[in-house]
């Protein structure tokens, strides 16, 4: 296994360079390299292709050449082929001549989804070889959870990686610290067009739109629905998948009509959810339900669907609706599961956590009185006392008929992907 040694470069150097630990750190390295050093549990790093889990591995790689042995570190990459992890570390040692079964070893393999049966396979390593610490990384949250729940229960701790937070775009981009909203307001505002268009940290720099969409399109969207999907589920229709995709990115914010959209594309009801469900395992659309007291209600119909982020949807169409793009970035920066839909009202999105907080999206700097209406009527009907605003304007408070609703402007929330 040559390619061993290629992609340990430390164990020879003693270093690792900088295109891949790169001098820039997103803001959740800070929680990957606490998590990763204070517990023996994997570390498993999930989220949308391209988002930069192998420059984060990379940097937690750099960090641990300035506490260990270098040879002490293996990396592998299931994208340069697939091998099993005894075979890897067997490979391992007859380089370095260090015992991975008694001696501390650190393993990072990335894009561990390709290796049928990972979890098992590492749990194995996990339960019987209590020296080693392991990191792994996947580019669909969903899809590894699913295998990762069932195997490696308790030996495990995830973290999601996001596209990049406004904050970090513009870091990135001005080459600078850009840590107070209100002392940069201004300059976060020259940078948002081109921050919600292209949230990915290689691309940042790029200025030509073609080259953006074509970027997002081939090197994420269809290396998912074209070799990501297949080579992790079985009796894919990938053509089936692409059609769905591209409707998705274009009607953002529909609702899932299963029924009409098997006679138009003539294919069967379960055939078309289950494709369906698999975009949304791969991290590329979110669904959205209607909110019921009930769970058994509220997953049953008026599903809606957004792409996971709406940088996927411009590469696809580059005039989107306003309202539409702010409802998706809404939706993709809080991570939001329900909206509410009941007799001719409608709420954009609720946000529940140990209360239900309403959510409105408005593509606009001054607010009237129907702006309200829908948010307020909630509020009043489900004792909820305080709703959100998302909109163009200044931050502040509405007090109407004893509610609160906090105005909350659509380039501080994706500043940091938090409403405070």
């Amino acid at each position: 296994m040559e390619m061993l040694s290629l992609l340990n470069e430390w164990w020879e150097t003693g270093s690792i360079s900088r295109e891949k630990a790169k001098p820039y750190k997103r803001k959740v390295f800070e929680v990957i390299k606490k998590t990763f050093f204070k517990y023996r549990q994997i570390l498993i790093l999930t989220g949308l292709r391209r988002v930069g889990k192998s420059t984060l591995m990379f940097q937690l790689i750099q960090e641990l050449l300035n506490k260990v042995e270098p040879r002490r570190i293996v990396y592998f990459s299931f994208d340069e082929a697939v091998e099993d992890p005894v075979r890897i570390l067997e490979e391992y040692s007859k380089i370095t001549r260090i015992d991975w079964r008694k001696e501390k070893v650190f393993i990072f393999f990335d894009e561990v989804q390709k290796l049928r049966g990972w979890s098992s396979k590492l749990k194995i390593l996990y339960d019987n070889f209590p020296s080693l610490k392991i990191c792994v990384s996947g580019p669909a949250s969903l899809m590894i959870h699913a295998d990762a729940v069932k195997n490696l229960a308790g030996r495990y701790f995830s973290i999601h990686v996001t596209p990049l937070t406004l904050q970090e775009f513009a870091e990135l981009y001005y080459g600078k610290p850009i840590d107070n909203f209100n002392v940069f307001e201004s300059t976060l505002k020259r940078v948002f067009e081109d921050y919600i268009r292209k949230p990915f940290p290689e691309i940042v720099s790029w200025q030509e739109l073609v080259r953006v969409n074509d970027y997002v399109r081939e090197l994420i969207i269809e290396k998912i629905v074209r070799s990501d999907i297949p080579q992790s589920f079985e009796k894919v229709n990938v053509s089936l998948l692409s059609t769905l995709t591209e409707l998705f990115m274009r009607d953002v914010g529909m609702v899932l009509d299963i029924s009409a959209l098997s006679k138009e594309f003539g294919v069967r009801k379960l055939t078309l959810s289950e494709h369906v469900k698999l975009l949304e395992f791969s991290g590329l659309i979110r669904i959205v339900r209607n909110y019921r007291p009930s769970v058994r209600a509220e997953s049953r119909k008026l599903r809606k669907v957004y792409p996971m982020h709406i940088a996927l949807s411009f590469s696809y169409y580059p005039d989107l609706d306003k309202g539409q793009v702010f409802e998706s970035l809404v939706c993709s920066s809080l991570g939001l599961k329900n909206y509410w839909r009941k007799t001719g009202r409608e709420v954009d999105f609720l946000k529940i956590n140990r209360e239900i907080t309403p959510i409105e999206v408005k593509a606009k700097e001054k607010l009237n009185k129907q702006d309200v209406k829908n948010i307020l009527y909630f509020m009043e009907n489900y004792g909820v006392k305080q709703g959100i605003i998302v909109y163009l304007g200044r931050e502040g408070v509405l007090n109407v008929k004893n509610k609160k609703i906090k105005l909350v402007p659509i380039h501080k929330l994706v500043f940091k992907f938090t409403l405070n």
